[in-house]
């Protein structure tokens, strides 16, 4: 892992130059969900090279066919789930991680976003699995220009608990979990910009 983090630091400083801000806002222990929106099949290694705390990464099992990557991601703490709402197996190892203290990584918008941003709607599910674990949502924002030689930024923001993004209805109450997750993914774009207040990390 150490070396893994060694090589992608390489990689972000000289070929896709990134500048992450506000690492400082990932709680360093504790439950929590990291939900950033999708931009590319490097997102989950632009958040992770610069923090010391492993994320595990909920990840559609398709990505594992292929085993030089999927053991590539398995190193960096992805474990596969199935892409239908029904894998109650691995929603259920997604709330024990949490329950047992972990940071659990989830992309609300379930795919690449290809540049349709809000206009893909995200999946709630990530709400409803923060308050059943008593967890709390870490907003990042990544944006820039993706590729060879561009300029990517990644944006840590304040914990959130997911009862405010509720505002006092149940979790299971599934149209204002569905409201909240709009909310929230409309939060992570807001969130798009370097402003004084940001620290470089």
């Amino acid at each position: 892992m150490v070396f893994l983090k060694f090589i992608f630091r390489i990689i972000f400083k000289i070929f896709v130059p990134v500048t992450v801000l506000n690492r400082e806002l990932m709680p360093e222990s504790g439950a929590c969900i990291v939900a950033p929106n999708h931009e590319t099949m490097m997102d989950m290694f632009m958040i992770g090279y610069k923090i010391k705390r492993k994320i595990c990464w909920m990840a559609k099992q398709e990505l594992f066919k292929f085993k030089p990557f999927g053991w590539l991601i398995k190193k960096c703490g992805a474990y596969p789930v199935k892409r239908d709402n029904h894998d109650v197996g691995g929603a259920n190892h997604t709330i024990n991680l949490l329950k047992d203290g972990n940071a659990v990584g989830i992309f609300p918008q379930g795919t690449r976003s290809k540049g349709r941003g809000l206009a893909l709607t995200p999946k709630p599910g990530f709400i409803r699995l923060a308050a059943d674990a008593d967890a709390k949502i870490v907003p990042i924002a990544i944006w820039g220009k993706i590729r060879l030689f561009g300029k990517v930024y990644v944006k840590f923001g304040k914990p959130i608990d997911p009862a405010d993004l509720l505002g006092g209805a149940s979790p299971s109450d599934k149209e204002a979990v569905s409201e909240a997750a709009k909310r929230y993914l409309e939060y992570v774009y807001s969130m798009m910009e370097v402003t004084d207040a940001d620290h470089k990390g």
